[in-house]
C-alpha cells in the first residue's frame, strides 16, 4: 500500500513539480523499495515530456536513456553494498 501511494505521488510530481524534484523523489524510491523500476519509467517520462522535436533521437535522447539505466544498475549495486539493506547479517558471539 505504501508503494502505491508513493507511485501516485511520483506520477503527480512528474506533471506538477520541476524535473529535479522528481529525480530526487525517484532516487529516494530506489532506496526505499526493492526493484523500483518506476525510477526508469519516471525519468523516461520526464525526458519525453521535456524534449523538443529538434533533437536527434539517435544521439542525445539515446544517451539520456542509457544514463538512466546505468544509474539504476549502479544504485542497485550500491544498495546491495550498504549494510542496512543486507538480509544476511549474522551476529556471532
Amino acid at each position: 500500500m505504501k508503494r502505491a501511494f508513493f507511485d501516485l505521488f511520483l506520477i503527480l510530481f512528474i506533471f506538477l513539480a520541476p524535473w529535479w524534484l522528481t529525480v530526487i523523489l525517484s532516487i529516494a524510491g530506489m532506496f526505499l523499495f526493492k526493484n523500483f523500476f518506476e525510477f526508469i519509467v519516471a525519468n523516461v517520462a520526464i525526458v519525453l515530456l521535456s524534449t523538443t522535436g529538434n533533437e536527434h533521437l539517435t544521439t542525445k535522447t539515446f544517451l539520456i536513456y542509457s544514463a538512466i539505466v546505468i544509474i539504476y544498475i549502479l544504485a542497485q549495486y550500491l544498495r546491495s553494498q550498504i549494510i542496512l539493506y543486507r538480509n544476511e547479517i549474522s551476529y556471532k558471539s
